[in-house]
């Protein structure tokens, strides 16, 4: 289905990231398979039921998959309401029409039964850091396939190492590698993912009105490290978080919580992170122009990609340039999101030389 000049962005299904979706160039989607994750549901949310919940994610998600050949659509952050919220999801997933492939695991996931039940493009299998560091993967993986009676040839395996932020290209490649050699059969699966990232947790690493670089750690393994790698039977797919780190947002109360603005911008091998204070000190509204002008006309210049490069870029002109629409976090989320996948599918092209 897709090999390594293919992307696999993982996304949370929220409303930036699908308008991302939405903003990315024509050309580039049938070169993406966006991996989008059900964000998890709490009775304390704003949403007085899981229902309304799933039916905030799945608004005008079939306008964000336009011109994407398929998805991948992973339900476990919704694991603790039982194995009846992922069947929701794939039941109006099916009802939208969207061209999913449902996302489980090989361990007591309560996705497994909805996941095997709504499998007619075929089934993607999740491996955890969690279950290769647990031993005697090769053999439960092979016990699972058997168990549910699961071809090679319609599965796409994901071999998801998590939050790599602390570590270096080599200790990730060196990781991955360790990881990949326990996947038996490795030249029989659909297709081979590797996804990682080390995007930072929090943006309490950078000072208030400060920049700072953070290493794409997880792209600089994949590029120098694995891409080439003589060792492995088949050059895997990869896959990174975007600009979010794997545990996600979900936590965070607006109501109860400060938040800084904050821009987050993808280079060739790490992010500019650009940070100005707290929005109960200064609005969001004022800040966000004043950092877009540091990246497009002021000191930070240099790393700017120029406004044709994406939607994204063509954005950060615009607030730069006074324009009114770009002053809340969520925007420049989807801001952040287009770039980032512009710049990582483009990339994988021009390796591949196509």
């Amino acid at each position: 289905m897709f090999g390594p000049d293919h992307y696999v962005p993982v996304l949370k299904v929220k409303r930036g990231e699908k308008n991302a979706l939405q903003l990315l160039a024509v050309d580039l989607r049938p070169h993406i398979t966006p991996l989008l994750e059900i964000v998890e549901w709490q009775r304390s949310d704003r949403k007085p039921t899981l229902s309304r919940h799933l039916d905030t994610a799945f608004k005008d998600l079939t306008v964000s998959l336009q011109r994407y050949p398929r998805c991948f659509l992973d339900s476990r952050e919704l694991a603790p309401h039982g194995d009846t919220a992922a069947e929701e999801v794939f039941r109006r997933a099916v009802r939208d029409g969207l061209p999913f492939i449902p996302v489980t695991g090989i361990s007591e996931r309560a996705d497994v039964a909805a996941a095997l039940s709504h499998r007619e493009r075929g089934l993607a299998i999740r491996l955890t850091r969690f279950e290769f560091e647990a031993g005697e993967l090769s053999s439960r993986l092979l016990d699972f396939m058997d168990r549910h009676d699961i071809g090679f040839e319609v599965t796409d395996l994901i071999v998801d190492l998590g939050a790599v932020e602390d570590m270096v290209p080599e200790g990730v490649a060196w990781f991955a590698t360790r990881f990949l050699a326990d996947v038996p059969h490795a030249d029989s699966w659909r297709t081979l993912t590797v996804s990682a990232s080390a995007f930072p947790l929090s943006m309490r690493i950078v000072e208030r009105n400060s920049h700072r670089y953070a290493e794409r750690t997880e792209w600089l393994a994949w590029r120098d490290h694995l891409r080439d790698n003589g060792r492995l039977r088949r050059i895997p797919t990869y896959s990174d978080c975007a600009i979010q780190h794997p545990a996600g947002v979900e936590g965070f109360n607006p109501r109860f919580m400060s938040v800084s603005a904050a821009v987050r911008y993808a280079l060739s091998d790490r992010w500019l992170l650009i940070k100005g204070e707290s929005t109960r000190r200064r609005r969001a509204v004022e800040q966000f122009p004043q950092l877009a002008k540091k990246l497009v006309y002021g000191y930070l210049r240099e790393d700017f990609h120029g406004p044709a490069h994406c939607r994204g870029c063509a954005s950060i002109r615009a607030a730069a340039n006074g324009r009114k629409g770009f002053g809340s976090p969520e925007a420049w989320r989807r801001i952040g999101t287009v770039h980032h996948m512009t710049e990582v599918t483009q990339a994988l092209r021009a390796l591949s030389g196509s």
